[in-house]
């Protein structure tokens, strides 16, 4: 009755301002035509309650019917930049702009903090680590506090001149440190933005009691926090506590304890993961008691308090991490999900990841999302990043927390990028006192860090090895990271993406193929690349599924959720239909088809044997060019005001030209 006017029901400033259709059958309210008129209505209804004197929770909730209907004449029309049209017609509501007045929370008793860098860039621990150390420098010292560095590797920006205030370059040990520290008296230090090695670093420095003698707080991560979440004794009890399941497994500090937990366990094969380690450094995956014994003393020797966890392998498990923020405040945002391609049982710095999780249900990842929350609460991380890693039962769906890094890590440069939610600055704001409500989003600047980031595309990104540098490795991937580097593609579906990652590695390949010249590997060293985690497994799928491998068999070999197998066995059928086909005969509808699943023109040319340049001009004849598509964390809800921009052959441009 509200909506078709009838008085005496409410009063005039509460009716409700939508049209007729909420009485209208749910089958009519899926047509295109009746969501682009409710689009258009809801614009004038909300710039005549913006524009009035009505109340504020009147036209906050005109904005919300708004946007849902908006959104859903985008989902039925394919329009996205429609938004952006919008954005300048009428202007945001209240609810969206008083973030901005609010007083920041900025301590005023600390004057000075010293950063820890994260050393020499090994395998493990590289560039990304210069890059959150970068931000948190910049955004500090863009709040006035006086900056002091601290880093043993010259070869990084962060050690550039004018990064920070002042910069130390020399070894990264407890006594080296507390020397600096006695020298520039700073009132507070920043571990969490230099990986394991800062983390350690402070660790130590906080139990020998120099923080305390020195008058120094740790902030970003507290004692305690560094502690739960690194010992893996401590984070155990803790996800008991709050009642998450964890694997099978028993601390040991030597090797008689070990041996005790492995009969406990029983069957092999049996991970062992070190403590306060970086990258898996000193673990690995024990397939029998002559490795346990050699991986387990590696562990000991690895951890700095010699202490390592053995557990019940969940080879075969799914796997995700998500990307979680705290503030003081006790806001708790998910910044990004991501997942393995590669079931348990790889590190997932050698694993092939997609951004979002592209297997989950609904329930599921708000199950994700829910202990994950639990999780940073209960190990007490008061404000800025960390990733928490979860393994899924392919089967029933049984969760298990796997591990927890309380600070900054491989995976936010990952997710910072994915997303355009710079992790690192709003976790080094976060540390200074500041709250996610009150930090505004870099790139829209018109909602608050609070706002969790929506992305409309996929992120792939693939590792880059290098075993050829190093005699005598074994080419094997394990729980233990032997990647060098990674590429990161962007894309509108995850078979775009996965193939412009696979040109970024620069190895020769120019997209999802057997690489040009080598040899075409026997069934039985296919089936033993596939079983075998390594890093041309992705390749030997494709030459399995040319070999004529079903999607059944590659999925029972590989154990890779079958949605992966059968995208990739559409990026095959989609190849071998290039190769039949007559390019001269493809319409503009079968290039963008193609285009939109990441082939590249050279791809294209070397199935049909053809140059490249003829592609490229029979494309381009047809009116099939590249778009640009903005990442602004916020899939097109508002205006970006700094985007950035990635290609695609999929809808209409965003970039203003081609």
């Amino acid at each position: 009755r509200l909506s078709r006017g009838e008085s005496g029901c409410v009063p005039r400033a509460e009716r409700c301002v939508r049209c007729g259709t909420c009485e209208r059958r749910r089958d009519e309210m899926k047509q295109a035509v009746v969501f682009s008129n409710k689009a258009a209505a809801a614009k004038q209804r909300t710039k005549k309650v913006l524009a009035g004197t009505e109340k504020r929770t009147l036209a906050r909730n005109a904005c919300v019917r708004a946007k849902a209907e908006y959104a859903g004449a985008d989902r039925v029309l394919g329009r996205r930049d429609s938004v952006r049209a919008r954005s300048a017609a009428a202007p945001e509501a209240p609810a969206f702009q008083e973030w901005s007045s609010r007083d920041g929370q900025k301590r005023e008793d600390i004057k000075k903090i010293v950063i820890l860098g994260a050393g020499p860039i090994v395998i493990g621990q590289a560039c990304e680590f210069d890059y959150s150390g970068t931000q948190a420098c910049k955004a500090l010292k863009q709040e006035g506090y006086e900056i002091v560095l601290v880093n043993s590797n010259p070869a990084t920006i962060m050690t550039d001149p004018g990064t920070a205030d002042r910069t130390y370059v020399g070894p990264m040990t407890p006594e080296s440190v507390k020397d600096i520290l006695i020298k520039e008296k700073p009132d507070a230090l920043l571990p969490t933005m230099g990986g394991q090695t800062a983390l350690n670093l402070a660790k130590a420095l906080a139990e020998n009691g120099d923080l305390d003698e020195l008058n120094i707080e740790l902030i970003g991560a507290k004692l305690d926090a560094i502690n739960v979440a690194e010992d893996r004794l401590l984070f155990k009890e803790a996800m008991d506590r709050i009642g998450l399941k964890t694997p099978p497994s028993g601390t040991a500090e030597n090797m008689e304890e070990a041996h005790a937990i492995q009969k406990e366990i029983g069957n092999f094969p049996i991970i062992i993961r070190p403590a306060f380690t970086l990258g898996g450094t000193g673990g690995g995956i024990a397939y029998n008691m002559e490795e346990f014994n050699q991986i387990v003393q590696a562990g000991l020797t690895a951890s700095m308090t010699s202490q390592v966890l053995i557990e019940k392998s969940l080879i075969g498990w799914k796997e995700y991490e998500l990307e979680v923020m705290r503030d003081l405040k006790d806001n708790v945002v998910i910044i990004c999900s991501i997942e393995n391609i590669d079931p348990m049982g790889v590190h997932t710095g050698d694993s092939v990841t997609v951004a979002p999780a592209q297997t989950l249900t609904d329930k599921e990842y708000q199950r994700l999302r829910d202990a994950s929350v639990a999780i940073i609460r209960e190990v007490g991380v008061e404000c800025g990043g960390s990733n928490v890693q979860f393994g899924v039962n392919p089967v029933d769906g049984e969760v298990m927390v796997i591990e927890m890094n309380p600070r900054v890590s491989r995976s936010s440069a990952l997710a910072s990028k994915a997303t355009g939610f710079p992790i690192a600055k709003m976790a080094a704001k976060l540390a200074i006192g500041y709250t996610l409500d009150c930090i505004p989003n870099d790139i829209t600047q018109k909602t608050p860090a609070s706002f969790e980031p929506s992305i409309d595309y996929v992120v792939t990104k693939i590792p880059r090895f290098a075993f050829e540098k190093f005699p005598g490795s074994s080419p094997v991937l394990t729980t233990q990271m032997k990647s060098v580097g990674e590429a990161m593609a962007i894309g509108r579906t995850f078979q775009e993406s996965f193939q412009k990652a696979l040109r970024s590695l620069e190895v020769g390949l120019n997209g999802w193929s057997g690489p040009k010249g080598a040899a075409t590997p026997t069934e039985e060293e296919l089936r033993y690349n596939l079983r075998t985690p390594n890093p041309d497994r992705l390749v030997a799928v494709w030459y399995a599924m040319d070999a004529g491998f079903s999607t059944e068999e590659v999925i029972e070999l590989t154990k890779m959720d079958p949605w992966f197998v059968n995208q990739l066995r559409c990026l095959k059928d989609v190849g071998e239909y290039v190769k039949a086909s007559d390019l001269e005969s493809l319409s503009a509808s079968d290039w963008k088809q193609i285009k939109s699943r990441g082939f590249s023109d050279s791809q294209i040319a070397e199935f049909a044997r053809v140059p490249e340049d003829v592609v490229r001009s029979l494309r381009r004849k047809c009116g099939v060019v590249p778009q640009m598509k903005r990442v602004d964390t916020c899939a097109a809800e508002f205006e970006a005001n700094t985007p950035y921009m990635y290609s695609t052959y999929d809808g209409e441009d965003e970039g203003g030209a081609n």
